[in-house]
């Protein structure tokens, strides 16, 4: 039950926290009547998504959608520019069965694009609600038209893959629009947004031409980060005969410190909001007090003890709510390994004595970063430490606060 409460009190910290961790900022909308009006502006789901868009008008609480059929444009200045356009859309399967099923298959409809690169002579745009992220361009006014290209994959049977087909006509495009002084420099580019907008901005370099190069358009890296931390926990541990019908026997609850040290690596996607991380923690827990029944320390059980010392690995995900640039809420999830440490033992008289066997469980956590500094709450599912002694069961439950600095070892976060 207390796994149970637990649980839900994490996913209700997602479901109210969630909808509110993303600010609105001052940005604009254009409607149909080619009208500028200023707005606030976030975006509450995928960061690439065109989706997700909400503004409010200066002045009001209320929130609407940014839809395709009464906005043209909506931006925040210098972030990043998004337009409704006319688009084409390449409708055929990836999945074929011969080199003639590579032709195209064009379907046209409006759509909301990322401008990524805005330049005097050609502009660079996204789109990312289709599946994977597609990229269309246009020369000065004319209209915004695909960079070709197509990743088919070549079936003799059902979910057998004989051979990979590429479509890379973006390349040609690129050559024959926008090649600088006659030079040809496209054998080697990706369908990237990184590389793409490098290839423009390169162009209009060659070509002393003026471009606007969009916040969004920036490709940002991960964070890694290494963090070392000391908690105050708390242990207690149940012993039950799987096969005597004898009672239940109840090692009192005791705090330690434990201390340890971690790695985590926050993805550059939606915002840094997803990481994952490594720790290796020490802990230890020594007690020679039980209860049975309701009876504390019989002398019937007089000998029993505990002393016991571990190395735990968590390995997990950790899913950030940023409430803004300092402040950060936080919920974990880890597969917990563990290692015994040497002399670790559990004692059932003073002549009888058993070492305890590894096994792993599961952590559960929620917590607060301000900048640098973390705090968190962790909880262990129960694990059975006693499966090596003959009749005997256990629950060893843990729970811990953990206070932690983070030291950062690479980032760009701050270029946002």
């Amino acid at each position: 039950m207390a796994m149970k409460g637990i649980l839900t009190a994490i996913l209700l910290s997602i479901c109210l926290l969630s909808p509110a961790q993303e600010k609105f900022k001052e940005g604009y909308i254009v409607n149909n009547r080619h009208e500028k009006i200023p707005c606030l502006i976030r975006n509450s789901g995928d960061e690439e998504s065109t989706q997700y868009f909400e503004y409010r008008l200066m002045g009001s609480k209320t929130t609407q959608r940014i839809e395709l059929s009464t906005v043209e444009e909506f931006g925040i200045e210098g972030e990043f520019k998004c337009i409704r356009a006319l688009i084409s859309i390449d409708m055929s399967p990836d999945r074929i069965k011969s080199i003639k099923d590579t032709v195209p298959q064009w379907e046209k409809g409006h759509a909301f694009l990322h401008v990524l690169f805005e330049g005097e002579l050609a502009s660079l745009y996204s789109y990312n609600d289709h599946g994977t992220p597609l990229f269309f361009f246009s020369l000065e006014d004319s209209d915004i038209v695909p960079l070709v290209y197509k990743r088919y994959q070549v079936e003799t049977s059902p979910n057998i893959i004989q051979q990979i087909l590429y479509n890379n006509m973006f390349r040609d495009q690129l050559d024959f629009h926008l090649a600088c002084n006659g030079k040809k420099s496209t054998d080697r580019i990706g369908y990237s947004k990184k590389q793409l907008v490098r290839y423009f901005e390169e162009f209009h370099k060659c070509r002393n031409s003026s471009y606007t190069l969009y916040r969004s358009a920036q490709t940002r890296k991960g964070i890694l980060l290494l963090k070392p931390g000391i908690g105050v926990g708390s242990m207690a541990l149940d012993i039950q005969n799987t096969i005597d019908a004898a009672p239940k026997i109840r090692f009192d609850k005791e705090s330690s410190i434990g201390f340890g040290i971690g790695a985590e690596y926050i993805f550059p996607f939606n915002r840094y909001k997803w990481a994952f991380f490594a720790e290796a923690n020490y802990l230890t827990y020594k007690t020679g007090n039980i209860t049975v029944g309701n009876e504390k320390n019989p002398p019937m059980y007089s000998g029993y003890a505990v002393d016991y010392r571990s190395v735990e690995l968590p390995v997990g995900i950790n899913y950030y709510m940023n409430l803004d640039r300092n402040n950060r809420l936080f919920v974990k999830a880890a597969f917990v390994p563990y290692i015994i440490r040497s002399g670790s033992h559990i004692d059932f008289s003073d002549s009888y004595r058993e070492e305890f066997s590894a096994s792993s469980h599961t952590m559960f956590g929620i917590g607060y970063n301000y900048r640098s500094l973390g705090m968190e709450f962790d909880y262990y599912t129960p694990t059975n430490v006693t499966q090596n002694i003959y009749k005997r069961s256990s629950n060893l439950v843990r729970i811990a606060l953990k206070a932690s600095y983070a030291f950062q070892l690479f980032s760009d976060r701050g270029k946002r």
